[in-house]
């Protein structure tokens, strides 16, 4: 039977394996299994398929997904951040891995960072110890994934985390991961719940998670329409990152600032706020925050009036997206682009930003206000007689 070809796939290999091997199932039960469909996959080409040498095709990648019970999204973000990855590093200690591709990330470097991570994921743990270090490593993967936009696959990660289940060192991190995934899908109920439910696993002198729960509440709160109470939690969470001078998690709290103060009014505060976080991106490669804080400070210069000035800042931070190539990045400033030009009178650009924001909507799960926004204008445009005050497609 026909089947479309795929590019082999080394990591989608790897994770039908590994999910054939936690079901207890042989190879060859898988190709009985397979038979009985009909679509036969003798035990060498399934062999072939797993050790990423060979593409399995649409509809028995299909079969085989349903035979193990995962979901095609995971697949597909699987091999989208494969195709971002660089050469697999070879030689590396798990510890090496996970400390090397943590700081390629949190450069920017995406494509060195997810090949680490992807690195260590797929070994497999011959002692506990090796286990706390594959599982921290599926943590920064999840990490990693939510940061590019991919929710569902840092949800599914997170999920068999929790599952296996975590170690429990690693429990407080990996909620509140999990909180952050299920706000970003959409549910700020269960976000809160989740990150609460972290809050009890936090030893008393742990500092950092500490900080990391108190600056989840304040996107919460901010996100429930409490900007002064998101504030108080903004504080408390920069003293306890500046207490273990993470400064990474310093910058990213400050965005978080950035949205309070602006939702209270005081845009002069927030472009401050923003300014530093720009100065701190700098000095300290902070890679993709500092460009969402350069994003922030042309989107609020856009609001204050100041459109040229604003739309020279967004154009900044869209070159360093693609730099950094990180679509969630692109989508949100080629939204603000859309805005800034539109207010500004052009409508002609506002017309190509806007196509450009939809194109980049279609690799993201994020469900921030500007991706709500679009999705609702797109489901808008089937029925033509509702669509106002907006760009035509």
């Amino acid at each position: 039977m026909g089947s479309a070809a795929l590019r082999p796939s080394t990591k989608v290999g790897a994770l039908l394996r590994s999910r054939r091997k936690e079901l207890r199932l042989t190879l060859r039960e898988v190709s009985e299994k397979m038979q009985e469909t009909g679509e036969p996959l003798p035990v060498s080409t399934l062999v072939r398929i797993e050790q990423g040498k060979l593409d399995p095709g649409i509809r028995r990648l299909h079969l085989l997904l349903g035979l193990y019970d995962l979901p095609a999204h995971l697949v597909s973000d699987l091999v989208e951040l494969e195709q971002l990855a660089v050469e697999e590093p070879e030689g590396k200690s798990l510890e090496a891995l996970l400390k090397d591709g943590v700081s390629h990330w949190r450069r920017g470097e995406l494509g060195e960072g997810l090949a680490h991570l992807l690195a260590i994921r797929i070994q497999k743990p011959t002692d506990k110890k090796s286990l706390l270090m594959k599982q921290k490593a599926c943590l920064a993967f999840a990490t990693a994934a939510r940061d590019v936009g991919k929710l569902k696959l840092a949800k599914q990660l997170l999920d068999d985390l929790l599952l296996e289940p975590v170690d429990q060192s690693l429990m407080a991190t990996v909620l509140i991961q999990a909180s952050v995934v299920w706000n970003s899908l959409g549910s700020a109920e269960m976000g809160l719940a989740t990150v609460r439910q972290a809050a009890c696993h936090i030893d008393k002198g742990d500092f950092e998670t500490r900080a990391q729960v108190r600056h989840q509440e304040a996107k919460l709160l901010l996100m429930q329409g409490q900007p002064a109470v998101a504030l108080e939690a903004v504080d408390e969470a920069l003293k306890l990152y500046r207490k273990v001078q993470n400064v990474q998690g310093e910058a990213r709290v400050l965005i978080v600032k950035i949205d309070a103060q602006a939702a209270l009014g005081d845009l002069d505060a927030a472009m401050r706020t923003a300014r530093k976080v720009i100065r701190m991106g700098e000095e300290h490669e902070l890679g993709p925050v500092g460009t969402s804080a350069r994003m922030e400070y042309g989107r609020l210069l856009a609001m204050s009036g100041s459109y040229e000035d604003g739309i020279e800042e967004l154009r900044e931070a869209l070159a360093e997206a693609v730099r950094l190539e990180c679509k969630l990045i692109q989508f949100h400033t080629h939204y603000h682009l859309w805005k800034a030009y539109e207010a500004n009178g052009d409508q002609d650009r506002a017309k190509f930003e806007f196509q450009s924001a939809r194109y980049f909507l279609e690799f993201i799960d994020s469900t921030t206000e500007q991706a709500r926004d679009m999705r609702s204008i797109l489901a808008e445009e089937a029925v033509p007689k509702r669509r106002r005050g907006r760009p035509s497609s």
